[in-house]
């Protein structure tokens, strides 16, 4: 199998390396990834500017680092430096921190998955479900795909063009995987003024709320699990839709 392995954090950062070696060992692996970290950049490609591609070094794995954002990746793999080998299988990851709920919304790692579905290719986002740095827990992750890989392609495979999958490793104690929704995660967000540049910096931490849910993937990784959650690329609210047709004239 070829496997476009892309990140949001960049091209030196340890989840990606343990990534693409996992898979590269019985897979033709691929590695491209942004020249420094692009956290937080959603689903954004670069328009109004070129962008620069450079093959690099990264043992015997095929890789490039490039100027743009996590989706840029996948669609300049595909529709370009891929074009004539496509990939068989997309993997972003592995993020450095959680990708539950809400924060699918600003993630790069998912929004790079979100493209490779747009263009076909099945696509799984891999994050730990906490900030963390440990070398071990990025290799358990990576393990955890590894034997579970023709399960989860084939069902990226069956939703592609529609939906990708979005996998949450625990870095507690592993009591297994689950599939589930994404749930709702707040945050107390606010801007750290404390720079006497004039500059602030966002912080905040997750707070507890009236929509939590038992069964979602921010409330199973509390609990250890491996949380496996599909979703769409379809974000049309079709109840609310229903509800207004007919029923609400513009001026």
């Amino acid at each position: 199998m070829r496997i476009l392995v892309v990140n949001d954090d960049g091209i030196d950062f340890k989840g990606i390396k343990i990534l693409a070696e996992t898979f590269s060992k019985e897979h033709e692996v691929v590695v491209i990834a942004p020249n420094s970290q692009r956290s937080g950049f959603s689903h954004s490609v670069t328009i109004f500017s070129a962008l620069r591609y450079n093959n690099v070094l990264n043992s015997n794995i095929e890789s490039y680092t490039i100027t743009g954002t996590p989706a840029d990746c996948v669609k300049l793999g595909v529709l370009h430096i891929l074009k004539n080998r496509l990939p068989d299988l997309v993997l972003s990851g592995i993020n450095s921190g959680p990708n539950l709920g809400c924060d699918i919304m600003y993630s790069g790692t998912v929004a790079a998955a979100s493209e490779g579905s747009f263009l076909n290719i099945p696509s799984i986002a891999i994050s730990l479900g906490h900030w963390t740095n440990d070398t071990k827990h990025y290799m358990d992750a990576a393990n955890f795909v590894k034997r579970n890989l023709d399960s989860l392609y084939k069902i990226a495979s069956a939703i592609k063009g529609s939906g990708l999958l979005s996998i949450n490793y625990p870095t507690s104690t592993f009591k297994g995987g689950v599939f589930t929704m994404s749930g709702i995660n707040w945050y107390d967000d606010y801007y750290d003024t404390s720079d006497c540049g004039g500059f602030v910096t966002l912080k905040g931490e997750p707070v507890t709320h009236k929509f939590e849910k038992i069964d979602c993937d921010v409330a199973h990784i509390k609990n250890g699990f491996a949380t496996v959650t599909p979703l769409k690329l379809d974000r049309n609210y079709y109840e609310v839709l229903e509800e207004l047709r007919g029923k609400v004239e513009f001026k």
